[in-house]
């Protein structure tokens, strides 16, 4: 496991942002963040090989919460323009850097995803800390990104 030391927590106790195996619950990541803090999962998107940055917030009641895509080309599974999704409908724009669509902190709790390979390069942003995840699993690893705001094991 990694843990890095970035910063104090803060609002009424430690908030946390982790990364653990998904079948196995492993952690492999452990940070302490703020409440609001945004983490950033960039990578290269698999079928086109453009950037894509996927913009995502913490939350004492909601875990992670999608904030907002950032792209500078249209891909597979990519917006193309608003979607509606749980009741809310995204904002999308057209930015001097491609394209933008706004979740509006949409809820999701966790983001269970696969690391992909050293082309897709995902990577997480927090706090102008850059964390391959390569540097913390095999290529196809199943894991799961997710928070909590309260001191314990985040194994349990």
């Amino acid at each position: 496991m990694l843990t890095v030391l970035l910063s104090d927590s803060a609002g009424p106790g430690p908030a946390w942002f982790g990364a653990r195996e998904h079948e196995t619950g492993d952690v492999l990541l452990s940070l302490p963040v703020e409440l609001g803090q945004r983490v950033e999962l960039v990578h290269t998107h698999s079928v086109h090989r453009r950037p894509v940055h996927e913009v995502y917030s913490v939350s004492v009641s909601d875990g992670l919460l999608m904030e907002e895509i950032r792209f500078d080309a249209h891909g597979a599974n990519l917006p193309s323009g608003p979607e509606t999704i749980g009741g809310v409908t995204t904002t999308f724009e057209r930015v001097a850097s491609g394209y933008r669509a706004d979740h509006h902190g949409r809820p999701l709790g966790t983001v269970r995803m696969v690391v992909g390979s050293r082309d897709v390069d995902h990577r997480l942003v927090v706090a102008d800390k850059e964390i391959r995840l390569l540097d913390l699993a095999e290529p196809g690893t199943r894991i799961e990104l997710y928070t909590w705001t309260h001191l314990r094991d985040p194994g349990e």
